[in-house]
């Protein structure tokens, strides 16, 4: 008989629609919908739809708290979207509580998010105070992705200023292409979370695994020791990916809700709507949008010698670190702005991520100046 020891109550495990959640969650789908990126073709046309000062804000308050995109988690988790009294929360209620957030909050904020990043790496960094600019510029570097040190510390400068690009993000994502898409799609995130929550019953992998159809990861498993309440959302975008909110002591897991209802009820689909997420399928052309943001990729040296790498052959990112002999987050902030334009492809395997050129991207970008040099 083993040793006696404090037992734990079993996870309470729901399936609901979530405004707030939903919204959190596609803008992080919006950030990653790059060429080459595999998400459907309606991110990919909405990110390109956004104005260029909100793609702009969508990059930066992005691009500091790692791939795991803790910061803007960070006020929608505030909002506590799962306490009883804001479960059918709307947009109006969630932009009214973030409004009503002190600025100071929303520096803290970014704090929390970044310290959640360095637990993440096990750096035994801890945030410097408020005024120690060179602090808080190494602080940074390991998190920086899509942003600069520079542009994070001129927001933690100005509190009034991250508030309202925060919140201007969100209102604008919302305006801009998501309140019409989110009410369309409505009848299928309630009809997929109604038919979810009667799954939600045979224990939290079983269940994560019919719903998402993938395999629960390793790295999700490891942090369950402080989760008391799984919520399981369904997303009209995210396909067959894994996307979650761990913010103990609750955890939210996202869920392709056209991939659910194909898998359990392909009739429940309703108005002749695609059993499946529609993939992002190339183009036959290259816009110019996307031709400019491959261009500005390749116009650094370190990103070049990337790309010369990996000619050679898949490498996951360590090597590549070895073998340019730079710094770790700048390399990852290379490979980060290479894979946005589609010139490089990631798989994930065994716990790191293996990079190899897209061959095909990169001669797409080479049909396309040689059609402009015709035209010339």
């Amino acid at each position: 008989m083993g040793e006696l020891a404090v037992g734990r109550p079993a996870l309470q495990l729901n399936a609901r629609v979530s405004l707030p959640l939903d919204l959190v969650s596609v803008t992080s789908l919006l950030y990653r919908a790059v060429p080459g990126s595999g998400l459907d073709r309606w991110l990919i046309a909405a990110r390109r739809g956004l104005s260029e000062a909100l793609r702009a804000d969508l990059d930066l308050l992005n691009g500091f708290s790692g791939r795991w995109l803790y910061y803007l988690e960070e006020p929608i988790m505030r909002f506590e979207p799962l306490r009883p009294d804001r479960l059918d929360a709307s947009f109006d209620d969630l932009m009214a509580f973030l409004e009503r957030l002190p600025a100071d909050h929303y520096r803290s904020m970014v704090a929390r998010a970044l310290a959640r990043v360095h637990d993440d790496l096990n750096t035994g960094m801890t945030a410097p105070s408020f005024g120690d600019v060179e602090g808080w510029r190494a602080y940074l570097e390991p998190a920086l992705t899509t942003a600069t040190a520079g542009d994070v510390l001129t927001l933690l400068a100005d509190p009034a200023q991250l508030k309202a690009r925060t919140i201007g993000l969100f209102r604008g994502i919302w305006d801009e292409v998501y309140a019409q898409e989110y009410a369309e799609r409505l009848p299928v995130l309630r009809e997929a979370a109604a038919l979810a929550a009667s799954s939600a019953v045979g224990g939290f992998g079983p269940t994560f695994s019919e719903l998402t159809g993938n395999r629960l990861p390793s790295s999700l498993v490891a942090g369950l020791n402080d989760v008391e309440s799984v919520t399981f959302c369904p997303s009209y975008h995210l396909g067959t990916f894994i996307s979650y909110v761990l913010y103990p002591p609750d955890l939210v897991v996202f869920f392709g809700a056209p991939e659910f209802l194909a898998r359990i009820r392909p009739s429940a689909l309703p108005n002749g709507a695609s059993a499946t997420a529609t993939p992002a399928h190339r183009e036959q052309g290259l816009a110019t949008e996307d031709l400019l943001e491959a261009l500005r990729a390749l116009g650094d040296p370190n990103r070049l010698r990337v790309i010369d790498l990996l000619f050679r052959g898949e490498l996951y990112a360590q090597e590549i670190v070895g073998r340019l002999g730079i710094a770790q987050s700048a390399v990852s902030r290379h490979l980060s702005l290479l894979e946005r334009a589609g010139l490089i492809k990631v798989r994930p395997h065994g716990g790191k991520r293996y990079y190899a050129v897209d061959c095909e991207r990169l001669e797409a970008v080479a049909a396309a100046i040689r059609c402009r040099g015709r035209q010339g």
